[in-house]
Order: structure tokens, then C-alpha cells, then sequence
């Protein structure tokens, strides 16, 4: 009843004592004895992947991604697959998640909680330190072009639910350094995440350090071959007791733990696409991203240039190249943030596609400037990874399975669109709760004078970025007729506005220079009337010392 009225029925979500039965366990790679733990945010409750990491005896790494198996417990075609192909992803609100699957799924039975069997999905590949894949040892000892790595189906027991704070602590030696369990700073590593199952927190720290040591040697290569991140800001909330008051309001916060944890499932999803590209042909379902707008991009590259930077937009390497080499020369971080954010506007989104329906050179994925990219890593938020689980498990099964996959790549390419649907209107309606509950907390406590800078000119307002925020919004000229004269001029040529603010007479204020990248004191207050938005008003000249 509960799928059929298109909602889930709310489940009390603590441990139920559900767990694999014997036949489950038929035909799958047992790592049951293996210290595998997860690391996610504190309040997650759907944990999709777990890790671990072995040190092998000729100085290699192996390294194990295991995927929530989700697919075991979804039929293709069941009210529940019909159900979850229909949402197609997990909506995270502030204040609630909109899940993808019943809560008993999505938090319990598939959910790779600490200290309970659970089935997976599994990528398992050998990495040299220096961040490489190796590749597999023929019988002779020879190495061959193929990359040693193996898929399949197994079972495990996670040791330790690890948060990112928990496993950026042990990154940064300030827990595990030799000190006994009960010596172990609980501040630093709480009990209920300390590890079970005869594991200790030696090995467990050892485990992170050496998976940071590998990852950011890896993603050094990445960005070596032409990788681009732009991080934009994402504010996070902390809620009073009544879960819809928000207290405190600040940007996340990225650590080296986060980026850890995205450089193993970025190479899990890269190796998964491989195998779908070689064994599932047309049916592979990947992860496209096109580059971005070039008139977006121009007017970026422009306005950098205005400020004595040069940046190549011709492809993702030279604009990493650039923004890297802007990064070293640039003494204003705030300046790189600015432009970093501009940045963001002209780049498209990426998308599900089925490879069949593309020419070959639309498969690639120009953020991570790689060939071919897909989603492996998530099935119990996103659906488009339910499908690749069943693709790789047909490839896995042999071409006969392949052949009888019961979608062909049109009917695939329909799912990939209605997913790309669902995905953008699902991010927006996460923009569009972050920036409600920013308002609420404005609301109860406003910023009265906060840095601002001007990142464009209008006639009638300018946009100004809010670090402190992580939000751009608009000042209105027609907010201030009490307080300023405005004159907005345009050059002939460019196009380019600027403006001056000059005070009225008996206004204590001062003259202001508007021009792109300006810093400008701002308040911050929630909108009094509909619609619901944060509204800007200039508080007066920015000084370092405000």
C-alpha cells in the first residue's frame, strides 16, 4: 500500500536483527574477515559503500569498494524497482530525506551498517603507492595491459562506522597514536564508532592512513592529467530540538578525509564503466559531461583577465592548468573564490546516457577529463546505479545474459532521461530548502555587517557573492533611493557597466565604487515579504578590520 500511494510508510529505523540467510551467501566472495569499515557524514543512515585497504606482499596496495547490493533486493519490475525507477534518487532536505526505497531497505537490510552481515556488490583492484593501477601478472610474471581488478557479489561485515570528522582526526594523529582503547580520546574517536568484531583502533588508523597516504597520491595524478574541481559552497545546518529551527548555519567543511573517500569511488565507477564499455556494448549506462558554455566561459575568462589573469579555457587540463597557476600567483583567496564561483555558472550538468545512442567521444566526462565515467557507487540513493549493478552482473553472467538483458539501449536512454529529470529538479529543490532555512536563521539572527563582493553590474541592482554564506544575491538600487544617488555607466565597446553610489544630502553614508570583484560591507536579512528569499542591503565600504 505504502508504494502503491507513492510514499513510504515511516518505520521506527533501528536495527531490526535482519541478516543474510545461507543461501544468500551462494556464489559471493566471503570478506566477511576482512577489516572493512565506512566513512560518512555523522548523520548519515543509508550507507552505500564500505572500504578496506591490504598491504601486499610485493609492496602493492589492494584496495576494496563494496556497494550496498541493492539489486539482490529489488526485482526488476516489482512495485519496489517500479516505485524507485519512478523517484530515482534520494532527495536530502534540511530538515528531512525523501528516500529513494523503503526505510527498511534503505536503512537496515541494505544499509552496510558496523557489526551486522550484510551483502555487497565489490570492486577490488591492486594499486602501487604512487597512486597507479596495476596491472595484471600474466602466468609467466609478465605484466599485462589489463588492470588487476575483480567484480563481483560478496558478503561483509563493516568493523566501524567512521564520520569524516572521526576519520580526519585519525589523518591528523590526534587519536591512535599508540594509546590504549580506554586511553583513546573519545572526543576525538567516540565510542560507538570505535571499532568490533576483535579489530583495534591501531589497525583500523593504520588502515585510513595509509588509504590518505594512496588517495591524495592519486588524486595529485588526477589533477596532473587534466582534472577540474570546482567546489562551490554548501552550507550545512545545525537543528534545535524540534528538528525545523535551525541554530547554526555555516559552510561544510571539505576535509582531506572527504576527498579520501571520493578519490577510491571515483575509481571504483571509472573501472566499473570499463567493464560495461568492453562487455555490455550499447547497454552501458554512463555518466556524461559535456563542456561548458563557450560565451558563460568567455565572459569568465574576461573578467579574470581584467584582474591580470590569464585562464586557457580550450579543455579541462588547461583550465585546471590556469586556475592552478592563478591559485600560486593570487595573493586574495577571496579573489580565487570569486572567480571559482563565476566559473560554476557556464558549466553544464552532467548526465545518464545509455553509450549506444552517443558517437564514442561523447561518452567522456570533461570535469574529470577521463574518456568514460559511471555511477556504481550509490544504488541505495540513485537508481541509474541500480541499473549498472545489473549490467555488470549480466556482463559478469557472460554474453548469453547480456543478450537477455530485458532492456535494450533505447528503453535505457528513456530511464537515463527521466533520471536526469529527477536529479536536476531534486538539486534544485535542495538549493531551494538551504536557501528557505538560511532565511529562517537570517531571519532570527541577521548579519548586520558582513563582506560582500560585487560579482555583476545591472542597471537597476548588482550581484554580490557572500563568502561568509556561500550565497549570491541582489542589491537593488531601489532599497537605497533614501541613501545614494546612482549613476551607472556602460562602455561603448565591452558592454560593462560600473556605478557610482553617491550619498544624499544629510546621509552619513560614503561614495561607493561599484565595479566587478568590489568588497562592500552588506547586511544580511530574510525577505519580509513573499517570496521567501535572503535580502542584501549595502551596510557601507568594506575595512579589513570590519
Amino acid at each position: 500500500k505504502s508504494v502503491k500511494s507513492g510514499r513510504f510508510q515511516e518505520e521506527d529505523s533501528q536495527e531490526l536483527g535482519w541478516k543474510p540467510t545461507p543461501d544468500m551467501y551462494k556464489g559471493r566472495r566471503d570478506y566477511r574477515e576482512e577489516r572493512i569499515f565506512t566513512i560518512d557524514p555523522t548523520t548519515a543512515k543509508d550507507l552505500d559503500d564500505a572500504l578496506h585497504i591490504k598491504e601486499l606482499p610485493d609492496g602493492q596496495i589492494e584496495i576494496g569498494v563494496h556497494i550496498a547490493d541493492v539489486s539482490h533486493f529489488i526485482t526488476e519490475g516489482s512495485h519496489v524497482d517500479e516505485e524507485a525507477a519512478r523517484r530515482t534518487t534520494t532527495v536530502y532536505l534540511v530538515d528531512r530525506v525523501i528516500p529513494m526505497l523503503p526505510r527498511p531497505l534503505c536503512e537496515i537490510a541494505c544499509s552496510l551498517n558496523e557489526n551486522v552481515e550484510r551483502l555487497a556488490f565489490s570492486c577490488v583492484w591492486t594499486m602501487n603507492r604512487d597512486g597507479t593501477l596495476a596491472k595484471k601478472k600474466s602466468k609467466g610474471g609478465k605484466k599485462s595491459k589489463e588492470n588487476d581488478v575483480w567484480y563481483g557479489r560478496s558478503v561483509i561485515r563493516s568493523c566501524a562506522r567512521l564520520d569524516y570528522a572521526t576519520a580526519q582526526n585519525i589523518i591528523d594523529r590526534k587519536v591512535a597514536t599508540g594509546e590504549s582503547v580506554d586511553e583513546a580520546d573519545v572526543k576525538y574517536w567516540p565510542k560507538t564508532r570505535q571499532p568490533t568484531g576483535g579489530h583495534t583502533i591501531d589497525a583500523v588508523a593504520a588502515d585510513v592512513r595509509i588509504m590518505h597516504t594512496v588517495a591524495m597520491a592519486r588524486r595529485k595524478l588526477r589533477f596532473e592529467n587534466g582534472a577540474l574541481a570546482l567546489n562551490g559552497i554548501k552550507l550545512t545546518f545545525q537543528m534545535e530540538d524540534d528538528g525545523k529551527t535551525p541554530l547554526l548555519c555555516e559552510p561544510y567543511p571539505l576535509r582531506d578525509s572527504n576527498r579520501l573517500i571520493e578519490e577510491y569511488m571515483l575509481l571504483a565507477n571509472y573501472l566499473v564503466a570499463q567493464r560495461l564499455i568492453t562487455h555490455a556494448g550499447g547497454l552501458a549506462l554512463l555518466r556524461q559531461h559535456v563542456p561548458p558554455l563557450d560565451q558563460g566561459l568567455q565572459n569568465v575568462i574576461e573578467i579574470a583577465k581584467e584582474q591580470g589573469f590569464e585562464i586557457d579555457g580550450t579543455d579541462s587540463k588547461s583550465l585546471q592548468e590556469s586556475l592552478s597557476r592563478m591559485g600560486r600567483e593570487c595573493n586574495d583567496k577571496l579573489l580565487m573564490q570569486c572567480i571559482t564561483e563565476l566559473m560554476m555558472t557556464p558549466m553544464c550538468p552532467a548526465e545518464y546516457i545509455a553509450s549506444g545512442e552517443f558517437e564514442q567521444e561523447e561518452w567522456s566526462h570533461f570535469a574529470l577529463n577521463i574518456p568514460y565515467y559511471t555511477h556504481f557507487t550509490s544504488p541505495i540513493r540513485r537508481y541509474p546505479d541500480v541499473i549498472v549493478h545489473r549490467l555488470l552482473q549480466a556482463t559478469l553472467d557472460g554474453q548469453v545474459a547480456v543478450d537477455a538483458y530485458p532492456k535494450d539501449q533505447e528503453e535505457i536512454q528513456a530511464t537515463c532521461s527521466h533520471c536526469n529529470d529527477k536529479r536536476m529538479a531534486s538539486k534544485k529543490a535542495q538549493e531551494r530548502s538551504d536557501r528557505i532555512f538560511l532565511c529562517v536563521f537570517l531571519k532570527k539572527n541577521p548579519l548586520l555587517s558582513t563582506l560582500g563582493v560585487v560579482v555583476s553590474i545591472g542597471d537597476k541592482a548588482f550581484t554580490v557573492f557572500v563568502p561568509d554564506l556561500g550565497v549570491n544575491g541582489l542589491v537593488y538600487l531601489d532599497d537605497h533611493v533614501d541613501l545614494y544617488d546612482a549613476r551607472v555607466s556602460k562602455d561603448k565597446d565591452s558592454g560593462k557597466r560600473t556605478m557610482l553610489l553617491l550619498p544624499k544630502n544629510g546621509s552619513s553614508c560614503s561614495r561607493l565604487d561599484i565595479r566587478v570583484f568590489e568588497k562592500l560591507a552588506v547586511s544580511c536579512h530574510c525577505n519580509e515579504k513573499p517570496p521567501i528569499d535572503v535580502k542584501l542591503r549595502i551596510a557601507g565600504p568594506w575595512t579589513e578590520n570590519l
